[in-house]
């Protein structure tokens, strides 16, 4: 806990300092982008931070491209699933379903043959790369990075701030902003598994006949099934 507050206090003077020597600039790009290219899917826990909200435990399963699937331990009942082209939120104790574009930083980690850049007039580049730094912190060596994602119309989105170590460079977490310029924090706690030769086609599904009976969980949380009531006829 102590270490992440420490983090936390580094992303907010993060964003107001100079970025790295542009003789580094280009390696590390490099180093980033390799590292999320070779992941073809993914399966970890991780800690969520959110405005006005105690820590919440997270389930996340992406597969490229474009798949996420997010779940969260306890009485948060937020099921989230994206595809190519929507980001669901449901409401599973309310069956209550909402969809929206699916265009947000977080496709940084889902991108198939990710780009990134740190030139804003490349018109390849996936993300831009605004701003790099590389911090100690008791004893290991870690880099930031903050991107700015596009979206299907090439509009820069609001930024992502990625943290990894750096020997090995391991993704440890990111930081993600609403419109209000509010932060939500990840923080990485278990890695379950990683590029799995196979991967349950259901885990990015959420069908009509188990909204209706309940059987919504893909997580390793073990929640309970959900007792639907029946609806009188009139």
């Amino acid at each position: 806990m102590y270490k992440f507050k420490i983090i936390y206090l580094i992303l907010i003077l993060f964003m107001y300092s100079p970025s790295s020597n542009s003789e580094d600039i280009e390696k590390n790009i490099e180093m980033l982008e390799n590292y999320l290219r070779s992941i073809k899917n993914m399966s970890f826990t991780f800690e969520q931070y959110s405005p006005n909200k105690e820590k919440e435990t997270g389930w996340m399963q992406i597969e490229k491209p474009d798949k996420l699937r997010i779940e969260y331990e306890g009485d948060n009942d937020l099921i989230i699933i994206s595809n190519s082209a929507y980001l669901i939120l449901y409401k599973a104790e309310d069956d209550i379903i909402t969809s929206l574009p699916n265009e947000g930083p977080w496709s940084i980690l889902t991108k198939g043959d990710l780009q990134l850049s740190s030139n804003k007039n490349d018109p390849d580049a996936d993300g831009i790369i605004n701003n790099i730094k590389t911090l100690e912190i008791n004893n290991i060596n870690y880099i930031f990075f903050e991107v700015l994602m596009r979206n299907q119309e090439t509009q820069l989105l609001s930024p992502i701030i990625l943290y990894a170590s750096i020997k090995p460079f391991i993704i440890k977490g990111w930081t993600i902003f609403n419109d209000k310029n509010e932060r939500t924090k990840i923080k990485i706690m278990n890695n379950l598994s990683l590029n799995e030769n196979n991967i349950n086609a259901n885990i990015f599904r959420l069908s009509e006949k188990d909204r209706l009976a309940g059987n919504v969980w893909q997580g390793p949380f073990k929640k309970p099934q959900i007792i639907r009531k029946t609806k009188n006829r009139n």
